[in-house]
């Protein structure tokens, strides 16, 4: 059995409270412990259980704690040594405060769920936990935390096992905000810094860490101060991402008494955003004199409508947000996945990527072969973290909590003629 699980992001709460509870793991567990003693039952063997963390499960960039350190020691900055020590200290609180579900993690679960074999985890970074796959002191702390053998070689950032039919990476290697390597993809460029780091930090956990500075929010009753925070904070939750300026309005307009407070924090957020070094010299080569759609100009035109907060009435902005949001409503991976298969293997017919958060299967195509067709199918893990979804009519969001994965079999574990998969999504409306 392979089983995929993705975009866990474990934080340490600074930037709010979005960790997946230690239960939801002890859920997954006796799921796949489950399958696995129904497939014995069966009279099929399952020799071996593999567990594979597809990217982004610790979050180093959605937290608060960078901002006590100088811009040159956060991961944008050219103190190496010291943005070492400093992810790190998240690293560690990110654990401690998880400390429960790590525990968990790093424990033997054969005998506690039921298992047929341990499982094996493995672990692949993506760009929340790029650092983890940096440095080999976070290199070791993973293992620590995960229950993995130690290692002394950066984590590799693919899985192929053509007995399950399955090529695997987590997939922001095709989101250009979130990946600033070339097309060979070796571990440099993996490390290189992509302008969605800052963005993550500078301006998504900044925003509501900057209004809760503010002298009239911190007069405000305690239970108002909690509410106002938990609201900025799930700014990244928003989905789709296009609709986070939308996301950002809606909070403006529940907070007209604190409209002046919470356009004041974005614009300061965003001057401060827009001077940083790392982020001139990135526009500077993201800006194509020939390109008017570019990645750049992609960044700048939201900026641009968010510092337009307090000029313009939300029913001019709307037809500009529009045309903003189309621009990012592109899923790339899919058409992606589709012309990776000319470079893989034969045996694959499985392609499984992370990082979107949205849990999906689609039929790429059937190719023609002397020993049957050849389906091709990309998958995507989803996530286990809450997302809030634009309604229908466009006025307001409603959120819930997600837990989905992936299960791939091999032929003898399930009798078919070819391995064959399984998706799981489970939905709580508990918020």
């Amino acid at each position: 059995m392979l089983i995929f699980i993705s975009d866990l992001h474990f934080v340490d709460g600074t930037a709010g409270e979005h960790n997946v509870p230690t239960d939801a793991f002890k859920i997954f567990f006796e799921d796949i412990a489950g399958t696995a003693e129904w497939l014995l039952q069966d009279g099929r063997k399952i020799e071996e259980i593999k567990l594979v963390f597809l990217g982004d499960t610790f979050d180093l960039l959605r937290t608060e704690m960078w901002f006590d350190y100088p811009v040159t020691e956060r991961p944008w900055g050219n103190n190496e040594t010291k943005i070492e020590v400093n992810a790190n200290a998240i690293f560690d609180a990110v654990i401690s405060k998880n400390q429960a579900t790590f525990e968990l993690l790093s424990s033997p679960l054969k005998d506690e769920f039921g298992f047929p074999v341990e499982p094996e985890r493995i672990y692949l970074s993506g760009n929340h936990d790029r650092l983890c796959n940096k440095y080999q002191s976070l290199r070791d702390k993973v293992c620590r935390s995960m229950g993995i053998p130690p290692r002394t070689t950066p984590f590799d950032h693919f899985f192929q096992d053509v007995n399950y039919g399955v090529f695997a990476r987590h997939g922001h290697e095709y989101d250009k905000f979130n990946y600033e390597g070339s097309i060979s993809y070796d571990h440099q460029d993996y490390m290189r810094v992509p302008i969605g780091d800052p963005i993550a930090t500078e301006l998504v956990a900044k925003l509501p860490w900057r209004i809760m500075q503010n002298k009239k929010i911190k007069k405000l009753p305690k239970k108002e101060q909690e509410a106002l925070r938990r609201n900025f904070q799930d700014i990244e939750n928003v989905r789709p991402l296009s609709a986070v300026i939308e996301w950002l309005l809606y909070q403006v307009k529940k907070s007209l008494s604190l409209k002046d407070v919470i356009e004041d924090s974005i614009d300061g957020v965003i001057e401060e955003f827009e001077q940083l070094r790392f982020v001139k010299q990135w526009y500077k080569h993201h800006d194509k004199w020939d390109d008017f759609l570019d990645e750049a100009d992609k960044i700048q035109s939201v900026l641009f409508l968010l510092k337009k907060f307090r000029i313009f009435p939300m029913e001019k902005l709307m037809p500009y947000l529009a045309r903003v949001s189309s621009r990012f409503a592109e899923d790339e991976n899919i058409e992606a996945a589709a012309a990776e298969y000319a470079h893989l293997d034969d045996r694959i017919r499985y392609i499984v990527y992370g990082h979107t958060h949205e849990a999906k299967q689609v039929a790429i195509r059937v190719r023609k072969d002397p020993k049957g067709p050849r389906e091709q199918v990309y998958l995507n893990t989803g996530t286990w973290r809450t997302r809030y979804h634009k309604t229908m009519e466009g006025l307001g969001f409603v959120g819930w909590k997600n837990l989905s994965y992936v299960s791939f079999f091999r032929k003898q574990e399930r009798g078919t003629d070819v391995p064959i998969f399984e998706t799981w999504t489970g939905t709580l409306k508990k918020i």
